[in-house]
């Protein structure tokens, strides 16, 4: 059963878009209060006339709303179902979402246009195939998805293009399980074996091209031009090989400490975010959020800092473009957040500033454009090592919930909302508050 209705969403402020260089942050176009749990499904996409949608878990069901270009809700659906157990959301050809339950069968596609949210259709699938546990799913060559994991102590990988409705299983002999999938043109999987962990080679006719036994120390982080790239998670030292395993080339990272997260763009580039910055009963250290980028031929493209000097800092969207553009999305904490944990009179008082950025890096490593959401300001009083309470705060963003790229220069965003009262003083906590940039 589905309600449909048209509403204004409690409060949505409009801000004329502005775009400049240097120092001044892209202001968005307009942005929208939600009533919605942060902590429920909430995700943004774009339906076929390029207006934002939000798709949100309430009490009463599921909320696909659709924004015109001025932050008005043009139309609000109420779809009566019921979805647990999603793990992932994964953007599909057509204005769609798949949202990833254990199984295909008990996974869900969202139709931005339809404003519709149905069953994964599993009628096309070889017999039982829908059954069977997923392990991950990832977007491969084009606009098809890998499903994949272990079923009776065998690895499994399915090719799914659901532009044509058709689906291909790949033959992934002598394996336990299948750990990733990777490919841009043809694919690599990191599959578990008895005698350990393998890369498997396909090309693009999806037969197998070669297989060699990672080190104990590897991960494989992706495809880089149709060779298996490896994180060596000892020294953090990138590596790109070919189908039997034979060094291409290394990149000895004298850069970066702490890797948090790796990635392989349809370019054959590297990039290895993180960042040094740390917070424990013994103090804090601050830093700012570091980005490698790692050309096709193993060459350091550049180093590049990002926000300020931050603590408590996390990654909500790192993407790649095929002409080596980066976006990455980010969020931490500056201020004098050492009196909260130092248990000292030192901090008192102390502010926590929290801040959420986007930003848009070159093959060059030069900022082209960035978006900061409103930041959250909140000032502590401490009496004591466990007295701690809160002056004084503003309203602001303080944690980054999804982020949708529009092309190479457009965000959807959709953060979380501190600070926020109602019309009659109350705080709310459970708001969130969509952003087009």
């Amino acid at each position: 059963m589905q309600r449909w209705f048209s509403s204004r969403r409690v409060m949505i402020p409009v801000f004329f878009a502005l775009f400049l260089l240097g120092c001044f942050a892209t202001q968005a176009r307009w942005m929208a209060y939600v009533m919605v749990n942060p902590d429920a499904l909430n995700e943004v996409l774009l339906d076929a006339n390029g207006n934002a949608v939000h798709l949100s878990q309430h009490s009463d069901g599921v909320h696909i709303a659709t924004y015109d270009n001025a932050g008005m809700v043009m139309l609000e659906t109420v779809l009566e179902v019921t979805l647990s157990g999603i793990t992932q959301a994964v953007t599909l050809p057509n204005q769609q979402l798949l949202l990833v339950g254990p199984t295909l069968a008990g996974s869900w596609v969202v139709d931005a246009n339809l404003h519709q949210i149905t069953p994964f259709d599993v009628a096309s699938l070889a017999l039982g195939m829908g059954d069977r546990p997923i392990g991950g799913v990832s977007p491969v060559m084009g606009e098809q998805i890998a499903v994949y994991g272990s079923f009776e102590n065998q690895g499994w990988a399915l090719l799914l293009d659901l532009a044509t409705a058709t689906s291909q299983a790949l033959d992934v002999t002598a394996t336990q399980s299948v750990v990733a999938v990777f490919g841009y043109e043809g694919l690599v999987l990191e599959v578990a074996t008895e005698s350990g962990r393998q890369v498997i080679s396909f090309g693009a006719d999806l037969l197998e091209s070669g297989r060699f036994t990672l080190g104990s120390n590897d991960e494989l982080i992706g495809d880089s031009n149709g060779r298996p790239a490896l994180f060596n998670k000892n020294n953090h030292d990138v590596r790109v090989v070919d189908s039997t395993g034979t060094t291409q080339w290394t990149f000895v990272n004298n850069e970066l400490e702490q890797v948090d997260g790796k990635s392989v763009g349809p370019d054959g580039s590297i990039v290895l975010w993180g960042d040094n910055a740390r917070m424990n009963l013994l103090g804090v250290v601050f830093d700012n959020v570091h980005l490698l980028r790692i050309d096709a031929d193993g060459l350091l493209s550049y180093h590049y800092l990002g926000g300020d000097s931050m603590v408590n800092i996390a990654y909500s969207n790192v993407k790649q473009f095929e002409n080596g553009l980066v976006q990455i999305s980010f969020q931490g904490w500056t201020g004098e957040v050492s009196g909260l944990l130092l248990g000292s009179n030192l901090g008192t008082p102390f502010t926590v500033t929290k801040r959420v950025y986007h930003d848009f890096v070159t093959a060059k490593g030069n900022k082209t454009k960035w978006m900061l959401e409103p930041t959250r300001v909140e000032t502590y009083a401490q009496c004591g090592s466990l007295c701690v309470s809160i002056v004084s705060s503003n309203e602001g963003h303080c944690a980054s919930l999804d982020v949708f790229n529009i092309g190479g220069t457009d965000l959807l965003t959709l953060s979380r909302v501190c600070g926020y009262t109602s019309e009659d003083g109350l705080p709310q906590t459970n708001v969130v508050k969509l952003a087009r940039y």
